[in-house]
């Protein structure tokens, strides 16, 4: 229990020396900031993949049965798409083509012998005339996409790997010269460093190898569901599972998002050296506070012992010292805060990752921080509890 007293104990102990309450302080902020990174970079791996999902001009999605991941191509008979345009509420079912490993990206900017090999770049490709995402600078180049071979560039695409970011330049994509018209925005992954938007037609005539044009559209890697307005969406979507066959499978947009999010967090290599890597920040941010708040303890020792001999409990003098971790848990919080909201922009705009400091975020950092300290504090009452008046003045 913490006991309140009328001396502020705790806060002179923490703040008499100016000098070492900031040292103390960014001690603190530095444990933050490793908490907020290590959670940012695990948020940003979930959240990352799941930005196309999102921009999604449907409440129902169609893959394939194989399908376990958004950046593993397995694709389904196109004909699914017409067998669920026929169940009722269906307003229209729009396919999206994607494509990576195949899809080539050369600068040819520099000349080629400056040129770096070709990059796999993410193709996303389907008819402009359809509303597949909700993304207004997508829809201001529809007319632009219809015309063969031209693009859009994602804006966050990575320079270093791909050349400027910009419209009205030719790049070469799968063997073929390609316009860019426009850029949108999307982000980056830990997949894919790029994206381009395409018609369908320009995919066809980019990945089609000699083949004819239906066969290559023939077959979908996502499949768009609208539903007509006021229509019971959860009924349809019981009606597409039932209809459907077992080669596909039906997901509210909700629930391809947390598949997509479960994938990278949980069974990836990724999602377990970041989970790691906070439970690695927590425990460095412990010891970091305990050295902080067992020196403070260590050199008020003589007055913990004259509090004891004067006759102050026990329960006192261990809630002086766990105020003090409290207090220095608020001190630190605040500019670990700053610092880490700095970082999130420039790691933002850099590497092209979702780094966003949500409200649940900063809640759970705190709760952390706070856990962290009390915990360095815990452990620091072993110092005061051997604190014997007779052995300190003896």
């Amino acid at each position: 229990m913490l006991i309140r007293s009328r001396v502020p104990l705790p806060w002179l102990n923490l703040t008499h020396d100016k000098g070492r309450l900031v040292f103390r302080v960014l001690g603190t902020a530095f444990a933050v900031l490793l908490l907020f990174v290590e959670l940012g970079f695990w948020d940003a791996l979930q959240e990352a993949p799941v930005q196309l999902i999102k921009q999604l001009g449907g409440p129902l999605v169609i893959v394939s049965q194989a399908h376990y991941a958004l950046n593993i191509k397995e694709p389904f008979p196109r004909r699914r798409l017409d067998q669920a345009r026929a169940v009722a509420g269906v307003k229209q079912v729009f396919p999206i083509y994607l494509e990576r490993p195949a899809s080539l990206w050369k600068d040819t900017s520099v000349p080629e012998a400056d040129r770096s090999a070709s990059q796999p770049i993410r193709v996303i490709a389907f008819n402009p005339d359809q509303p597949v995402l909700n993304n207004t600078e997508v829809e201001s180049y529809r007319a632009a996409l219809k015309i063969p071979y031209n693009i859009l560039l994602d804006r966050k695409s990575k320079e270093k790997i791909y050349g400027k970011i910009q419209a009205g330049i030719n790049r070469e994509l799968a063997d073929h010269t390609v316009h860019v018209v426009g850029l949108f925005t999307l982000g980056t992954d830990f997949a894919n460093d790029g994206n381009v938007i395409m018609s369908a037609e320009t995919f066809a005539r980019l990945f089609s190898e000699g083949l004819p044009t239906e066969y290559v559209l023939d077959k979908a890697d996502i499949g768009v569901v609208q539903v007509a307005e006021n229509a019971d969406v959860q009924a349809i979507y019981q009606s597409l599972q039932q209809i459907l066959p077992e080669d596909v499978r039906v997901f509210t947009k909700e629930e391809f998002i947390n598949r997509e999010k479960a994938y990278w967090g949980k069974t990836t290599p990724m999602g377990f050296i970041f989970f790691l890597g906070m439970c690695v920040g927590f425990i460095v941010g412990a010891v970091i506070c305990y050295q902080i708040i067992s020196t403070d303890v260590a050199e008020f020792l003589p007055q913990f012992a004259t509090l004891k001999a004067i006759g102050y409990s026990d329960a006192f003098v261990y809630g002086v010292v766990l105020r003090e971790a409290l207090w220095l848990a608020l001190l630190g919080f605040v500019p670990g805060w700053g610092l880490s909201w700095l970082l999130y922009q420039v790691l933002s705009r850099t590497i092209g990752l979702p780094m966003e400091m949500a409200p649940q975020s900063i809640l759970l950092v705190f709760f952390f921080t706070i856990l962290m300290c009390m915990v360095s504090g815990l452990l620091a009452l072993s110092k005061v509890r051997t604190a014997d008046p007779a052995e300190v003045f003896g």
